[in-house]
């Protein structure tokens, strides 16, 4: 009954502040870089810090990687991160104050709504996210008992570390309803072994959600920011 009482709450949650109006949700960046001059980079690293660690202190930026990259060769650090925005084009303008993003060092790749992040965990290790989506076929019953399970299992998961980061965002099916999904931010030594880590859940188990796997990085603890 516990079990049951905790999903239905956060499903309650997600429709409740889904229906209310539309709130600053959290957003997936990914960037890239748009040069071959390493040396302009390692300059303006300091200054670039410093203006993303006041998004930091300002409690815009909800979760850090990083990934191994390359400027002419030379390796080089780039960051995946999760800022809270309106919409997408907020978040270019929160971006668009940034010194390297000012000096056209860094371009955007992708921006992807996540919805609203719900529970955190920071190992250091290499992190998959791992998106959910329901198929159509899926009846009301039998899709609020499936989520029944699978949240408290992104619970458990995140309780045994495996799963680092949560974000319930929404979902609209064909006939117009709207459905709870959530991103997770897993521990896995590959993208397959995270693939194996999603049959845990009732919903890949049964068929009812198919599973698109990206690599983040090592996830970055910033609860005190970096000189």
């Amino acid at each position: 009954m516990k079990v049951l009482s905790t999903a239905s709450f956060l499903l309650a949650a997600t429709f409740g502040l889904t229906a209310s109006n539309a709130m600053a949700a959290d957003f997936g960046v990914a960037l890239e870089w748009n040069t071959n001059d390493i040396h302009e980079v390692m300059d303006t690293m300091a200054e670039q810090r410093a203006a993303f660690g006041e998004l930091i202190d300002n409690g815009e930026i909800k979760d850090m990687y990083t990934l191994d990259s390359h400027i002419d060769g030379k390796p080089v650090k780039i960051l995946k991160f999760v800022i809270e925005a309106d919409n997408k084009e907020q978040v270019t303008a929160k971006l668009s104050d940034l010194p390297m993003y000012k000096k056209e060092l860094v371009k955007i790749a992708n921006i992807r709504p996540l919805g609203s992040k719900w529970l955190d965990n920071t190992p250091v290790n290499n992190n998959y996210g791992v998106t959910f989506t329901w198929q159509q076929n899926v009846g009301n019953i039998e899709m609020d008992r499936v989520l029944g399970i699978d949240l408290q299992r992104v619970i458990s998961l995140n309780q045994a570390g495996l799963v680092t980061s949560s974000y319930l965002n929404t979902q609209q099916l064909d006939n117009g309803q709207v459905r709870p999904i959530y991103l997770l931010s897993m521990l896995a030594k590959d993208a397959q072994q995270a693939r194996e880590l999603s049959k845990q859940f009732e919903a890949v188990n049964l068929d009812y959600a198919t599973v698109e796997v990206e690599y983040l990085g090592h996830k970055l603890n910033f609860n005190s920011k970096a000189n």
